[in-house]
């Protein structure tokens, strides 16, 4: 446990205005989740002699680079990936352009292409960028075409990989002729290598992009205008361990063999019973990245298995398995919008468990959405609320010795 005199010293790691550019100031401070204050709390207590003030810095750096909080990086934080994913590359646009189209006195964006240079040195070609409307997909952002290194294109047989992605956020651009910042999904991917596990993609600095032809006396009937735009893109890929989870959603010690990790988007439903919002139901399908393959689900079941457990996991034959659990310890709600993480212990099992297996636990991390809207006096009991959520569990089992 902490020192009682600095039980009220947390870091609040407020942004020094005086040593960051303008551009990335934010007129509030950085507030530490719970995420943050479990593992500085835990990793106060670990480390041996050291000077308090040394001591109390050190573990704050360590758990913010750990749990990947950028406090300077500018991004607004509805624009980040939720935990669990990491940034993998960087890149600008060289000659960018949206093509819009005058239809019933309105301009719409029809295509968009740009080359793809490394942030830092435009000489270092990354691949391209295009984006063709379709009514079909109207949240599509674009398709990304990246570089392959020579061993991902000797494996794959391709120069480039593709992964294309929907806006799941958006924030205004710098000005009212940019394109908006938005946080992209994965929603497609073709080919191994580079784009291979790309989850999300940022789009960030824009400047341009906008038609300035949004009336109708200004806009004459299938006529087109190119705008030159510029944008940031960084490329997130999912992590292939865990994030640090609260100490309440802890994995036991003696089960932290992990076997496996998912991705999920799904379905949550509620139901208003006078005083607060009541979780009826929530499925969802299991894919192995953003993206890529849909290789089972997650749902719950409507009557629990006899053992207290009602929460399924399930993958698909040809070597498939299920898992049924309860939730156990206390969920943790890590970020405000999104539904609390949560640690399941597992009741049941059937299918191929014992080619992987046996399972012992599961967690559900890395959340986004899913949070009922706040109540109010017009709120009437039984009414109820629909809403998507997005998640990663991973699932464990029994660590024999020597490896625990």
């Amino acid at each position: 446990m902490l020192p009682v005199a600095l039980q009220n010293q947390r870091p609040s790691l407020t942004r020094n205005s005086s040593s960051m550019p303008s551009s990335h100031l934010n007129s509030k401070p950085w507030r530490p989740n719970q995420m943050f204050l479990d593992c500085f709390t835990r990793g106060f207590e670990r480390i041996g002699t050291m000077d308090t003030s040394l001591k109390m810095q050190f573990v704050a750096l360590f758990c913010l680079v750990l749990l990947k909080i950028n406090t300077c990086d500018g991004v607004t934080p509805s624009l980040e990936p939720p935990l669990g994913n990491s940034l993998k590359l960087k890149s600008r646009t060289y000659e960018g352009k949206y093509v819009y189209k005058c239809k019933n006195g309105t301009m719409i964006p029809v295509s968009a292409s740009a080359m793809l240079v490394n942030i830092s040195d435009s000489k270092i070609s990354l691949g391209n960028y295009s984006f063709e409307y379709s009514s079909a997909e109207p949240k599509l952002v674009g398709t990304w075409y990246l570089r392959n290194d020579d061993a991902d294109a000797a494996e794959s047989g391709s120069a480039t990989s593709i992964v294309a992605g929907n806006e799941i956020a958006s924030q205004p651009g710098s000005d009212s002729a940019s394109l908006q910042q938005v946080l992209t999904e994965a929603s497609f991917h073709k080919t191994f290598g580079t784009a291979y596990r790309v989850s999300y993609i940022q789009r960030l600095n824009t400047k341009g992009g906008l038609s300035p032809l949004n009336k109708s006396k200004y806009c004459s009937e299938n006529s087109s205008v190119i705008v030159p735009f510029e944008a940031e893109f960084w490329f997130y890929t999912q992590d292939t361990i865990p994030p640090l989870a609260p100490a309440t959603i802890a994995v036991p010690a003696s089960d932290r063999a992990l076997v496996d990790g998912f991705f999920c988007q799904g379905i949550i439903n509620y139901s208003y019973d006078g005083s607060r919002w009541q979780r009826k139901n929530m499925h969802g399908k299991l894919y192995l990245m953003p993206g890529g393959d849909e290789v089972g689900s997650f749902y719950m079941k409507d009557k629990t298995d006899g053992h207290g457990g009602r929460f399924s996991l399930e993958t698909y034959n040809p070597n498939g398995w299920r898992v049924v659990g309860k939730i156990i310890g206390s969920p943790v709600k890590v970020e405000n919008d999104s539904i609390p993480w949560s640690l399941f212990k597992i009741t049941s099992s059937s299918g191929n468990v014992s080619l992987v297996g046996p399972f012992s636990y599961y967690t559900m991390v890395g959340t986004r959405g899913g949070v009922p809207p706040v109540s109010s006096n017009v709120t009437k009991k039984g009414a109820s609320w629909t809403g998507v959520f997005s998640c990663q569990f991973w699932t464990y089992k029994r660590c024999l010795p020597p490896f625990c």
